[in-house]
């Protein structure tokens, strides 16, 4: 029997949130797709049907880690209250933020196994840790900024 594409689709997410989640709190070597599989409840066989490759699987996922920056990105722009300097500082700095590195930054995880990485995922690294420059550069406050203010960063 064969699954729904609805169905197909909700796995594929859940395998790539999982091995995002994984990939930074174990490390890109330290973890197996059969481990990977038996933790979202589907079969090693079933990967191929979802990826062409583990490296596939590491970009993708990489890409899922690294949704938090385009977010926030995002938020800088739209009518919410937007992201500040501060802000993320405060998060990126947070016990909370070090404490879970699963659901942290993926640059900071994974930033010693990059070099040994597949030149697709260099590549993606290298991408995003440009946008996370810009997004840092787009919110540092600028040098006519009143001093008072940049003291409470």
């Amino acid at each position: 029997m064969g699954h729904s594409q609805t169905q197909k689709t909700k796995n594929h997410e859940r395998i790539v949130r999982t091995a995002s989640k994984r990939f930074r709190e174990k490390g890109l070597e330290g973890v197996g797709i059969a481990d990977l599989m038996q933790e979202v409840g589907l079969t090693v066989g079933g990967f191929y049907k979802h990826f062409d490759s583990r490296d596939d699987l590491v970009v993708e996922a990489l890409r899922s880690a690294f949704g938090t920056w385009r977010r926030q990105s995002a938020a800088v722009a739209s009518v919410r209250p937007p992201l500040t300097y501060a802000k993320l500082v405060d998060d990126y700095l947070s016990e909370a933020h070090r404490d879970h590195p699963g659901s942290g930054c993926a640059i900071s995880a994974l930033a010693g196994e990059i070099a040994r990485s597949s030149k697709r995922t260099r590549a993606l690294l290298t991408e995003e840790i440009r946008n996370a420059f810009q997004l840092i550069a787009d919110l540092t406050p600028s040098k006519s900024t009143d001093r008072r203010d940049r003291q409470q960063v």
